[in-house]
């Protein structure tokens, strides 16, 4: 079997330091292999001595985490150190490996206050062909996920974010919510969620995982973050595009707000490449 090919992207932060962590502990859970690079942005760096000592720190990096992954026994596809624009070398080399999962560190979390998760990590979400875990420096404990939110509408692309969902939830030893959010509390949409979390229920109980379902009412980004709140969320697996067919170039989709403002690591689930994650035998 071809083993799947985590693209982690590394740059020296503390935010990375932690996507490494999550990236190595995931390829230990589904037998992946890492591929890590480093990105010299020559946008900001364009004198060419100033461009090498970059790429010498950028050697220094990858070969670090190369040294991690030999620790644990996960293996390394290939290191490399680019130079460019950080979002265009990450997709091209997420295409030239052939990756299922791109890691990345968030830059922050408080949307209210003007932080973001970084402008490479938000065009990389929503110019990616494949899935993106975009770790939350908060999440720092051993046993990583213990909760896992899966949000659903019934849309094709929360329908693989959910197996994904119920996959890591057994992996982990971690508990699984189900949650789909209704704007109007009429009774033929409140079915409807209630159709939609059993199901995803059932995806939990086939791998033998706890799950609780959530029904609310209100704008489903809002309800969703409160969810996360009041439920001690670690992980929410969450599928890009929903029934609103939202396109990556706009702004505000329900996965963008929650990706971009929530507290907690997110792992964003494109249908495209759902068939290549969730597969793998434990």
């Amino acid at each position: 079997m071809v083993k799947f090919q985590f693209l982690l992207p590394v740059d020296g932060s503390d935010y990375s330091s932690v996507a490494v962590k999550h990236a190595i502990r995931m390829a230990e859970m589904y037998n992946a292999e890492i591929s890590p690079i480093y990105v010299v942005d020559t946008g900001v760096y364009k004198d060419a001595d100033e461009i090498e000592k970059q790429k010498a720190i950028g050697q220094s990096l990858v070969d670090a985490v190369r040294d991690q992954c030999k620790e644990n026994r996960v293996g390394v596809l290939e290191t490399k150190v680019l130079t460019g624009s950080p979002y265009n070398e990450i997709i091209r080399e997420q295409k030239n490996i052939d990756a299922s999962v791109i890691v990345l560190g968030a830059h922050g979390s408080d949307y209210a206050e003007g932080e973001t998760i970084g402008s490479t990590a938000e065009r990389v979400i929503r110019g990616s062909r494949c899935h993106v875990l975009l770790v939350r420096e908060s999440s720092l404990y051993d046993d990583f996920y213990r909760n896992v939110l899966i949000p659903s509408d019934g849309s094709a692309d929360a329908g693989y974010a959910a197996t994904f969902a119920a996959s890591i939830a057994n992996r982990y030893g971690a508990g699984l919510i189900a949650c789909s959010m209704i704007r109007t509390g009429s009774k033929k949409e409140l079915a409807e969620a209630e159709r939609i979390t059993a199901e995803v229920a059932a995806l939990g109980s086939a791998k033998g995982v706890e799950t609780d379902t959530i029904v609310w009412e209100g704008k489903p980004a809002v309800e969703i973050l409160k969810v996360i709140d009041t439920k001690k969320v670690d992980l929410v697996v969450i599928g890009y595009t929903g029934k609103g067919k939202v396109s990556r170039l706009i702004l505000g989709s329900v996965s963008e707000k929650v990706t971009r403002t929530a507290p907690c690591s997110v792992f964003v689930v494109k249908g495209t490449r759902a068939e290549r994650v969730y597969s793998v035998p434990k």
